[in-house]
């Protein structure tokens, strides 16, 4: 097998391996209530940016383009795709190692020139329409985003691979981003009017760029580095995903006794079984720190968005922010209800649907009428403090009536 064959074969079990990930977590009904009304939205959105500039963009210096662009130019990874197994026949064998590594290293800068044409897509009617950029400037612009992208990943992937301390690491990969911001500010402002500003900053980024890729090539004594290093970037997507999921961490301290409720006394005067089991779902729920951190994210993040955003796409984060809640809290209760510790009581099977019914209603209830409430505020007009409240509490409860005959109709087919 050539080299570039165990590339392709490679990128195409790491691509499978991530997109299957991707499919497990995107299901239709994201894509249905979530992306296609945001990607429809963003377009409208892009579209119109083309006509008229939005009016806040009248606030926001044009210097501030290069951050979004310098963002999306270095969303990716510089890779070799080597292998632990490797260690057996390939790494005694320079020529198929090296072409490997080159295929590898081609095919991130590769990525990298996709990355870059897509962030200068997206700010590029800002720039033209909302503060009048020439095409020249645009061009000399999105030329050194590219080369100062490949150098600054090409730089990072050295930090990583010799500086093994995590808080260390962070200095000198702070000190790549500040330079390369620095350079991008002197480019896009003065620096794109002087020929001889451009063939000197462009031809030095290259002979750096180069030196790098040289001396990568060339090292000798890293293979189990690049080992550790490419499971990591194989695993990203699912790392993404799974965020903290897995191990708990150690706690600073331990505690003997609970920080809340710690006479165990009901949080409700209700003595139905019902209640009684609400009772210690919510214990269990608000003394576990890691699941409120949870809804106060989504709280947080929602409210943020909302504040910030365009009136459309304040609904559409309203909606995210309503399958979020659901979800969260209808995975806690799964989790709560199978667990030993609310298995030391024998509940009928029709109190435990009658309780989940409630618990859901009492965790995603105020949060979300919160975000209405907010919603409210930020739509013209006293009339949304009245109507996103109203509206959010009907949609809410039509959602937990379907969620609920979901739970439902899936104890009975395991049942």
């Amino acid at each position: 097998m050539t080299s570039f064959g165990l590339w392709w074969q490679r990128e195409r079990d790491d691509q499978r391996y991530k997109i299957r990930d991707l499919r497990s977590a995107l299901d239709w009904t994201v894509w249905l209530y979530i992306l296609i009304p945001g990607l429809v939205i963003g377009a409208a959105y892009y579209r119109s940016w083309w006509i008229l500039p939005p009016e806040w963009l009248a606030e926001v210096p044009e210097q501030l383009a290069v951050l979004p662009l310098f963002i999306v130019a270095t969303f990716w990874s510089l890779r070799l795709y080597t292998e632990e197994a490797d260690q057996v026949y390939l790494l005694q064998n320079a020529t198929l190692m090296g072409g490997l590594k080159k295929w590898g290293i081609f095919y991130s800068l590769l990525k990298g020139l996709v990355a870059t044409i897509i962030g200068m897509t997206l700010v590029l009617p800002l720039l033209i329409t909302g503060w009048g950029w020439g095409m020249e400037r645009c061009a000399v612009t999105g030329l050194f985003v590219l080369l100062v992208s490949w150098n600054v990943k090409t730089s990072r992937y050295f930090i990583e691979l010799f500086v093994p301390s995590i808080w260390v690491k962070w200095l000198p990969i702070g000190l790549v981003n500040l330079i390369s911001i620095i350079v991008l500010l002197l480019i896009s402002g003065i620096g794109w009017r002087y020929e001889w500003a451009v063939a000197v900053g462009g031809g030095s980024l290259l002979l750096i760029l180069l030196v790098q890729i040289r001396a990568r090539m060339n090292m000798q004594g890293t293979f189990f580095h690049d080992v550790v290093m490419e499971r990591g970037y194989k695993q990203s997507v699912t790392k993404f995903l799974m965020g903290r999921v897995g191990v708990a961490p150690m706690p600073l301290f331990n505690r003997k006794q609970p920080m809340l409720f710690r006479g165990s006394r009901r949080i409700s005067k209700n003595k139905s079984p019902e209640a009684r089991m609400i009772d210690l779902y919510l214990k269990w729920l608000l003394r576990s720190m890691g699941k409120v951190q949870y809804y106060l994210q989504v709280i947080g993040w929602g409210t943020a968005a909302i504040l910030l955003v365009p009136l459309i796409v304040k609904v559409v984060v309203l909606l995210f922010a309503l399958y979020a809640l659901i979800g969260l809290s209808r995975a806690d209760w799964s989790e709560f209800s199978s667990s030993s510790y609310a298995n030391l009581f024998q509940w009928h099977q029709q109190i435990r649907e009658k309780s989940g019914k409630q618990a859901l209603k009492l965790v995603s209830m105020p949060c979300f009428l919160l975000m209405c409430i907010v919603t409210g505020v930020a739509f013209p007009g006293w009339l949304g403090v009245v109507l996103f409240p109203l509206g959010g509490w009907f949609v809410l409860k039509e959602s937990l009536q379907i969620v609920h005959r979901n739970m439902q109709s899936h104890t009975g087919f395991l049942s």
